[in-house]
């Protein structure tokens, strides 16, 4: 009965459900709607530029919370204040075009913009390089969960869509932690 709720609820709102997972969960909304995508619900086109707009609004925010409140708020340096030196060193070197690249790299993708910010970078470089790196990151895994997506389906010809979504979303969410650990080990 749940699932019937959450399949309709998703079939009515995939767009926002993609938008909202793509915010949360980054590649994993983007995987996640892939395989909406796969389903018809959503257009592929449709899930490359809803991600691209979550990954360019949630890293312009921590821009801004790096230029404007970084001074003023202690929970975010006490928060962030190690890993933003640690990647200073980066972003005076490289600037702006950091954008094209950091967002692929789990454990900088936030600390970058805040750094940028702190920077005093200025905002249109860093809008030009955010936006070209938000489409390059959610073309590149809408593409893969669109593969992975096509794979799932072929082994899984018969199950319901909801079925094949809810595997899809639960192996990435698995993946997904499974790597963060491993990263977060490796440091």
């Amino acid at each position: 009965m749940v699932s019937f709720f959450v399949e309709q609820f998703i079939h009515q709102n995939g767009y926002l459900t993609v938008f909202i997972s793509v915010a949360l969960a980054g590649e994993v909304g983007l995987f996640a709607g892939a395989a909406l995508a796969r389903s018809g619900t959503v257009s592929l086109t449709g899930v490359i530029i809803l991600g691209a707009a979550a990954s360019f609004t949630g890293n312009t925010i921590y821009y801004y919370a790096g230029r404007f409140l970084w001074s003023r708020w202690g929970f975010l340096r006490e928060k962030f204040g190690e890993k933003v030196s640690r990647s200073s060193r980066v972003v005076n070197r490289f600037g702006s075009p950091i954008m094209l690249v950091a967002r692929f790299f789990y454990g900088i993708r936030d600390i970058v913009p805040i750094t940028l910010g702190l920077c005093q970078t200025a905002p249109v470089p860093f809008m030009v390089y955010n936006i070209i790196g938000a489409f390059l990151w959610a073309y590149s895994f809408t593409i893969l969960g669109k593969a992975f997506s096509s794979f799932v389906k072929g082994y899984a010809g018969s199950l319901n869509a909801t079925l094949i979504w809810a595997a899809v979303s639960t192996l990435f969410l698995l993946a997904y932690f499974s790597i963060r650990k491993l990263v977060t080990r490796w440091r």
